[in-house]
C-alpha cells in the first residue's frame, strides 16, 4: 500500500472520531512538530528566551519602524 492511500484511509478515518481522539491526534502532531522544531535548534528555546528577556530589559531592542528606516536609508545611497 502507498503512501497516498494510506493518507487517505486515515483521513477517511479521522472523519468517523469523537472530539476527543481529535485532540490526542492533534497533540501528537504538535508534539511532533515541536520536537522537529527543537531537534533544528542550535540553541535551546529556553536559553534564547531567557537573553530575549534580558535583551529587552537592558533596552537591546529597536523597534520595526527603526529597523525599516535603517534598510531604507542603505538602499537609498
Amino acid at each position: 500500500m502507498d503512501l497516498a492511500v494510506k493518507k487517505i484511509e486515515l483521513i477517511n478515518w479521522l472523519t468517523t472520531q469523537d472530539e476527543t481522539m481529535i485532540k490526542k491526534i492533534d497533540a501528537l502532531r504538535k508534539s511532533s512538530m515541536e520536537s522537529a522544531y527543537r531537534a533544528r535548534m542550535g540553541e535551546n528555546l529556553e536559553s534564547k528566551l531567557t537573553r530575549s528577556k534580558a535583551d529587552r530589559k537592558s533596552g537591546k531592542t529597536h523597534s520595526q519602524e527603526d529597523v525599516e528606516n535603517f534598510f531604507e536609508s542603505k538602499w537609498d545611497r
